[in-house]
């Protein structure tokens, strides 16, 4: 998925809606090292928490 952190939770708030549960994170791009160690750390530091909530509720 492509966009900023406020894009991709947008797009997974629609997928979870669908009643997906699961979403894989693949980064095998042309995006140097660099580059794609960013994109984890921003997926992580700024999309997963807004999920981090509902899977604490769901145990």
């Amino acid at each position: 998925m492509i966009g900023t952190p406020a894009e991709v939770v947008e797009r997974l708030r629609r997928y979870e809606e669908l009643g997906v549960t699961e979403f894989s994170f693949w980064n095998d791009n042309t995006l140097s090292h660099a580059e794609k160690k960013r994109s984890i750390e921003l997926f992580i530091e700024q999309v997963m928490p807004h999920f981090a909530q509902v899977e604490a509720l769901q145990k």
